[in-house]
């Protein structure tokens, strides 16, 4: 066991090159949560307020002032989330963003920067052959800067949105506190049944069909939550979700629009 541990895992000793280390989400051993159990219990909280009392609340309160029409106000509505969650990590938790997967490329290893530098492409090119009818017709659209502006931007920040809360905030607390696999189940059901993806179950009255789509979401989930846990990067993850928000739903949105 120690011999293919020091052969696949352990950088320094792994015969694996970072190329390839990438492909493998054979990251370098990451370090352990450095903030105390009280501010865990913080970030929690912070998740519970974004979750349950935020997000509801700005979105009741733009329909309610008429602004959920605006074509600006998806833009500006996910990056006051955003903006919000990472103030409530630093003031409320007293926990730096680092700590949760957000740091400068600078402080990158190799391995993460050929694993996002190979998985931004090959995630555009499979979606893109996936969706080729949709991005023929994206590009007969007048306007495409505001497309990208307004749809495509939102649709990025709204994937990072959701990997700060549910695998840098609620993921890291709960592996910390509960151990590594049991961590990431129980987060991986909050995110697939809870608040988050809940109004599926409104479509599933009419069609339970539509139930299996809690299946693919979980899957996707533990796929994203399988490589924050072995990199602690959340922009690998965060990209990554933000294009599948686009591609999926974002040229949805597009086709949906009136020329």
């Amino acid at each position: 066991m120690n011999l293919l541990r020091r052969f696949f895992v352990d950088p320094e000793t792994s015969a694996i090159q970072p190329f390839w280390r990438g492909q493998l989400f054979l990251f370098d051993q990451p370090p352990a949560p450095t903030f105390s159990p009280t501010q865990g219990l913080k970030l929690l909280l912070v998740f519970l307020f974004m979750e349950g009392i935020a997000r509801r609340s700005l979105d009741a309160g733009a329909r309610w002032v008429s602004l959920a029409g605006r074509e600006w106000w998806p833009l500006l509505q996910m990056s006051l989330w955003t903006a919000l969650a990472c103030w409530l990590v630093i003031a409320f938790a007293g926990v730096r963003l680092s700590e949760l997967g957000l740091y400068s490329w600078l402080r990158w290893s190799k391995t993460e920067k050929f694993c996002f530098l190979q998985i931004v492409p090959i995630t555009i090119g499979v979606f893109s052959f996936a969706q080729s009818a949709s991005l023929k017709l994206l590009w007969t659209r007048p306007h495409l800067g505001e497309i990208g502006l307004f749809i495509f931007v939102p649709k990025m920040i709204w994937g990072m949105y959701q990997e700060l809360l549910y695998r840098g905030i609620l993921q890291t607390e709960l592996v910390r506190r509960w151990g590594t696999v049991p961590g990431i189940f129980a987060g991986n059901l909050i995110f697939t049944f809870g608040p988050l993806h809940f109004y599926h179950f409104r479509a599933a009255a009419k069609n339970p069909s539509h139930l299996w789509i809690f299946a693919a979401i979980f899957a996707i989930g533990l796929l994203f939550a399988i490589i924050f846990k072995r990199s602690v990067n959340l922009w690998i993850v965060g990209t990554m979700h933000g294009l599948g928000d686009w591609f999926i739903d974002g040229l949805a949105q597009v086709s949906r629009m009136v020329r």
